[in-house]
């Protein structure tokens, strides 16, 4: 019996194997004259084709009828049904699964879902709460930040007697990781009008260049103060100048709703998940705040998977959770931890990103933000923080930070080590 974990994230659903293989791909979808296709090539298009282009699926998964009849799709429920197919095919289409689920999934949107599984087929072993899973290794109360494509999920999770539980959810339902593009999208708009008189957002095609670009730019500025962009016009590349501050008093204007509820819960620890990692990256007063790994989440539903499956006699979405395994909580323990990646016997550094580049089948890697690159990563917190990563490559990603542990990419084996006095 195959399991794998698929967390319902739809700004990057994430599916993990039992054997580490792994899929991530953003939750747009594409209507083509063939079929329906998910993920970062759908998202290639989202702006330029916007009319058989989809992004609302999951926040509205229902069975309400398309506003324009569709060859492939009747509704929501079809849209989301195609991109689970894909992503358990991306893994060899594993026989059971656990879900992770985000607390704004309603009963009636968990019934829709199992019946979709049922549809692939695919046997759902146990459903638990996405924040409670990010959150498995929490000691003490903590505020886990959540961002999705169109809204956010604000989880308080304790731990009692080992116990570990969400005992308070709310949820912001503007404040997704778009929302905060489309305000750095208009900013970067008005400045290009200012400067030159044209306004890259009139286009579909001007559109498309500047999301495809937001998520790496956005990137770069958690490390500089100040980067330099172009954009493709009629009159050729605009330059223009991105400044941190700027694009955090952008961001922070955004986020009234959540710092109301911030403000209920004075001493609860901040907790970001990797979705929601942009708001430290760019605020200075979040800098310190823990940031949680990208496969946290799935790692621990692993590590954890009899106990959910135990819990899961009948199929709702699991709230608390007994951490009687001691594995779950071994990854808290610090100790030794990588400095540098291996790689023909070359190390570097990865105190700060380092990129590497597949390119006819031989690695690149230069420590730098390359928005092309394949995998782009660095080490904080004694944890690999994945700041890109391409969805159509192999790539392994070692659970811990240690010295020795493999990073295999399209076959290319490099090596985390240590390495002292550097």
């Amino acid at each position: 019996m195959a399991v794998a974990i698929l967390e319902l994230n739809d700004q990057a659903l994430l599916i993990l194997s039992e054997e580490g293989q792994s899929h991530i791909e953003p939750g747009f979808a594409r209507l083509t004259a063939t079929g329906i296709e998910s993920g970062d090539s759908a998202r290639g298009t989202a702006w330029s084709n916007p009319q058989n282009s989809f992004n609302q699926y999951w926040r509205q998964l229902n069975q309400l009828p398309l506003p324009r009849k569709q060859n492939w799709a009747r509704h929501h429920g079809d849209i989301a049904y195609a991109q689970i197919k894909h992503m358990l095919e991306s893994i060899g289409s594993p026989s059971n699964i656990i879900l992770a689920v985000p607390g704004c999934f309603t009963d009636d949107q968990l019934a829709l879902l199992l019946g979709l599984a049922q549809a692939v087929p695919v046997q759902v072993d146990g459903i638990i709460d996405s924040a409670l899973a990010t959150g498995l290794q929490t000691q003490q109360e903590s505020l886990l930040i959540d961002l999705q494509l169109q809204q956010s999920v604000v989880s308080l999770i304790s731990n009692t007697n080992g116990t570990v539980a969400v005992s308070n959810q709310e949820v912001i339902p503007d404040l997704g990781i778009m929302y905060l593009y489309n305000g750095v999208a208009r900013h970067i708009s008005d400045r290009l009008i200012d400067d030159y008189r044209h306004d890259p957002l009139h286009t579909s095609e001007g559109e498309q260049a500047i999301y495809d670009h937001l998520p790496s730019w956005l990137m770069q500025l958690g490390w500089k103060n100040e980067i330099s962009v172009n954009l493709p016009s009629p009159r050729g590349e605009l330059p223009l100048i991105l400044r941190k501050q700027q694009i955090g008093e952008i961001i922070e204007q955004r986020l009234t709703s959540l710092n109301a509820i911030i403000e209920k819960h004075p001493n609860a620890k901040i907790s970001f998940a990797h979705s929601a990692n942009l708001i430290p990256a760019i605020l200075p007063r979040f800098a310190k705040a823990e940031v949680m790994p990208q496969t946290s989440g799935v790692d621990n539903c692993l590590r954890a998977q009899q106990q959910i499956v135990s819990s899961s006699s009948t199929l709702h979405r699991i709230t608390e959770l007994k951490t009687t395994d001691k594995k779950i909580n071994k990854s808290k323990v610090k100790g030794r931890c990588a400095t540098h990646l291996l790689f023909q016997d070359h190390a570097w550094p990865l105190d700060k990103p380092l990129s590497i580049t597949v390119q006819d089948n031989q690695l690149q890697l230069a420590n730098s933000i390359d928005n092309k690159a394949t995998f782009v990563a660095v080490i904080e917190d004694h944890q690999l923080r994945i700041m890109h990563q391409s969805t159509s490559i192999d790539i392994q990603v070692p659970s811990q930070c240690e010295p020795g542990q493999p990073l295999i990419i399209a076959g290319h084996r490099l090596t985390l080590i240590e390495v002292s006095n550097a």
